[in-house]
């Protein structure tokens, strides 16, 4: 099929719950990773080996899984930028990034002051 993208892989808690079970494994091991925090090449291949030994049926592929490990980074990172903020907190309860709606305001308001700074010079972008 030439020309389109291929197939997602539409995750289930239990896969991902077994992944991040690995995954915890993997760095507390220290076997998979590096001196810098890196994992050693062919984690991926192993990760997919496991998740087809636990799930049969399911058609994962190595990039279904750094996929998924790319968009836990992502949501991680906002959630650490987010509490770096005062007035942002984790609720344990709720697993979620709370605080006063000011709070929010004044961070979106912020926020797209940041975005409408940048200035395009050629091929120079300049933000505060």
């Amino acid at each position: 099929m030439a020309g389109h993208p291929p197939p997602r892989h539409n995750w289930v808690q239990a896969e991902e719950m077994l992944l991040i079970s690995v995954l915890k494994s993997m760095v507390e091991s220290r076997l998979w990773t590096t001196r810098s925090g890196h994992f050693r090449p062919g984690y991926l291949s192993y990760l997919k080996r496991i998740i087809e030994s636990d799930f049969p049926a399911v058609a994962i592929e190595e990039w279904h899984i750094e996929a998924k490990i790319k968009k836990w980074r992502r949501t991680c990172f906002i959630i650490v930028n987010l509490l770096d903020h005062p007035g942002f907190e984790w609720n344990e309860s709720q697993n979620t990034v709370v605080a006063e709606d000011a709070v929010w305001d004044a961070f979106v308001q912020v926020s797209i002051n940041q975005v409408l700074l940048i200035v395009f010079k050629g091929q120079t972008i300049i933000s505060s």
